[in-house]
């Protein structure tokens, strides 16, 4: 800041106050970020001010840019730059674009949540199917279950001679336990088998040091089966070691 002794011309401006006038050094244009010469500035009468003893004006304008200075206008220069760019859009965009893109972004996801509800309704679908087959084997056990006394006594029946064959009964039996096999129901449990604690019930054991296992002895009433569920286990006798 330089003190200006001359009188100033504006009239107003008391008699003898001094007149101050400013003069900017700042290395960086605040403008447009480039770095000043550091030479003399110029006056605001558009001459330029004196070069220091012993330098002439263009020494002072060909004088080197200080690195630092130069630093600083680079970095201010990319500023205005990144805020320009996020000021702008890019390059070529425009609102039909952005709409299309949006678009776009709304069909991906809403293909995704598709492949996703297919999936939910495929797991619920097997879910139903499964809970029907097992409602359904229920239902078909439970009938089959209820008619293994019937089956007791056709078995008696047969073996006192009652059923002979090519009686009526005989054939009515037959087709009877060909409907309930093709359900999936089996008798098990025979003499000369050997004992298998998850498909037969011993009521009685006889020892027998020379066996090397236990086997069936005798057939109280035979065991039934649907498929691979057990309904009922085979009430048997047993031959084998204690």
């Amino acid at each position: 800041m330089n003190e200006d002794r001359s009188t100033p011309d504006d009239a107003q401006r008391p008699e003898g106050e001094p007149r101050f006038s400013f003069t900017d050094k700042r290395k960086v244009d605040p403008t447009d970020g480039s770095v000043r010469p550091s030479g003399p500035a110029p006056a605001k009468d558009g001459s330029a001010e004196q070069a220091p003893k012993g330098e002439s004006p263009a020494d002072a304008s060909a004088a080197p840019v200080d690195p630092i200075d130069a630093e600083a206008a680079k970095l201010y220069e990319q500023a205005g730059q990144g805020e320009q760019e996020q000021g702008e859009q890019p390059a070529g965009a425009s609102p039909e674009q952005a709409r299309i893109s949006e678009l776009e972004q709304e069909v991906n996801r809403l293909g995704e949540q598709l492949k996703r509800d297919q999936a939910e309704y495929v797991n619920s679908r097997r879910r139903i199917e499964a809970a029907a087959e097992t409602g359904k084997e229920a239902a078909v056990g439970r009938v089959l279950a209820s008619l293994i006394g019937v089956l007791d006594d056709v078995e008696l029946g047969r073996q006192h001679g009652d059923i002979a064959e090519g009686t009526p009964f005989h054939s009515i039996t037959q087709k009877l336990e060909e409907v309930l096999a093709g359900h999936g129901l089996h008798r098990f449990g025979a003499v000369g088998e050997t004992f298998d604690p998850t498909l037969h019930e011993a009521l009685m054991h006889e020892q027998d040091d020379e066996a090397d296992e236990a086997t069936i002895s005798l057939v109280v009433q035979p065991g039934y089966r649907m498929h691979e569920r057990v309904l009922r286990p085979a009430r048997v006798g047993t031959r084998g070691p204690a």
